[in-house]
């Protein structure tokens, strides 16, 4: 299924986590780089975090801590102070 088409129906900010090696047949991490642009190209909130040397599950001490602290920061700014948020984009 094509982002595209789904990607202006996307309306809340949205925090994507991938690994880059991820070896899942049904989720490639260009799948997340298309919908992440997708929903940027559409004027969406997103932000895109791709993990390196990681599969579709993380192992990598860095990479849990890295997952946990954009976690923290999103839910921060989009859920406890919703009213103070602003876009965030991919780095």
């Amino acid at each position: 299924m094509s982002p595209f088409s789904y990607a202006d129906k996307i309306k809340t900010p949205i925090l994507l986590i991938h690994g880059e090696a991820d070896n899942n047949s049904g989720t490639f991490p260009l799948q997340s780089e298309r919908l992440f642009s997708a929903i940027k190209g559409q004027g969406g909130t997103v932000r895109f975090v791709l993990l390196p040397l990681e599969a579709h599950g993380y192992a990598g001490r860095e990479s849990v801590l890295h997952m946990f602290w954009e976690m923290n920061n999103w839910l921060s700014t989009y859920v406890k102070n919703p009213t103070t948020a602003t876009a965030v984009t991919k780095p």
